[in-house]
C-alpha cells in the first residue's frame, strides 16, 4: 500500500476568503510561522487542537482543510540556499562571483531594505531600497514573511516572491540575517539550504568593514552582534570559510551542486 503524505489547502481556502495569513493569525491565535508552513506545505505534523482552531476561524471542516495523498504525486519543489553570517563575511561577494564564475541556473531574489544605497549598488542589486514610510506599508499589507531592524535599518523577506519561485522548482540564492535565515527554515523546512559564512579570524571583519567604506558607529553596532550571530551558526547546514573569494566561490558551488542532485 502506498505510504500517505498530509497535503494542506490553506492558500486555497486563505484565496476564497480573501484573507491573508495575519487575518488568520488574528482570528485563530496561531502561530505565523506555523501557518506560512501549512500553506506552503513544507510541515507534516500539527497538533490536532491548532487544526481544530483554524477550523473554527475559516468556519471549514478538517476535510476541507487538509487531505491524504500517495507519495510521488507532489510536485518537484526548488531549493532556497541561503547565505548568513556577520556583516563583512563577503556574503554578497560569493554571490555575485558565483553568478559570475558558474553556470549553475540560480534564481536571485533581492529583499527590501530601508538602509541607504551603498557606491555602485543599484535598486535590486543587492535590495530594494524603499523609504521607512513605504516599508511599514508594506508590512501592513502582510506583504512580508518576516521583518526585522538590523543596525538601525528595516530589512523584509518578500513572500509571495519566494513562495512563487521555489513552486515553479527554481533554484535559489540568498543572503539574509541570521534569524531572518532560520525563519525561511522553519516555514520552508528541507527546502532551505542554511550556510554560515565567515573569515577564519573574526578580527578581519573590523578591518573589511571599514575597508567598504561603513561608517564607526554602523561598524561599533555590526561588532557588537558578532557575539550573537555566531551562537546561531551550529544550526546551519553548512559552513563556508571565506579567507579567499576564488576558493569559498568554489567550494559554495560545490555545496549547490551536490544538493540539487540529492533533491532531483
Amino acid at each position: 500500500m502506498p505510504v500517505s503524505q498530509i497535503r494542506f489547502h490553506l492558500d486555497r481556502l486563505l484565496s476564497e476568503r480573501n484573507w491573508k495569513i495575519p487575518d488568520l493569525v488574528k482570528r485563530s491565535g496561531v502561530n505565523k510561522n506555523t501557518l506560512y508552513a501549512m500553506k506552503n506545505n513544507a510541515i507534516t505534523r500539527v497538533d490536532l487542537r491548532v487544526l481544530e482552531r483554524i477550523c473554527d476561524a475559516l468556519s471549514c471542516k478538517l476535510s476541507d482543510l487538509m487531505t491524504y495523498e500517495p507519495e510521488g504525486e507532489t510536485h518537484t519543489k526548488g531549493l532556497l540556499f541561503i547565505l548568513s553570517g556577520p556583516s563583512g563575511a563577503g556574503k554578497n561577494t560569493l554571490i555575485n562571483a558565483l553568478r559570475d564564475r558558474y553556470d549553475l541556473g540560480l534564481t536571485f531574489i533581492p529583499s527590501f531594505s530601508t538602509r541607504p544605497m551603498r557606491p555602485g549598488e543599484t535598486n535590486g542589486n543587492p535590495y530594494y531600497f524603499v523609504s521607512r514610510e513605504e516599508f511599514m506599508r508594506m508590512a501592513e499589507r502582510g506583504e512580508f514573511l518576516e521583518y526585522e531592524t538590523i543596525h538601525g535599518n528595516l530589512y523584509g523577506t518578500h513572500l509571495l516572491s519566494y513562495e512563487r519561485a521555489l513552486n515553479e522548482g527554481r533554484i535559489i540564492i540568498k543572503d539574509i540575517d541570521v534569524n531572518g535565515a532560520l525563519n525561511m527554515k522553519r516555514v520552508f523546512g528541507d527546502r532551505v539550504i542554511l550556510i554560515y559564512v565567515r573569515p577564519t579570524c573574526l578580527d578581519d571583519l573590523e578591518g573589511r568593514l571599514h575597508h567598504r567604506g561603513d561608517k564607526e558607529e554602523d561598524i561599533r553596532i555590526r561588532m557588537q552582534r558578532l557575539k550573537y550571530e555566531e551562537s546561531l551558526s551550529d544550526q546551519f547546514d553548512f559552513l563556508i570559510f571565506n579567507d579567499d573569494v576564488a576558493t569559498a566561490t568554489a567550494e559554495l558551488a560545490h555545496i549547490i551542486r551536490t544538493c540539487t542532485r540529492k533533491h532531483a
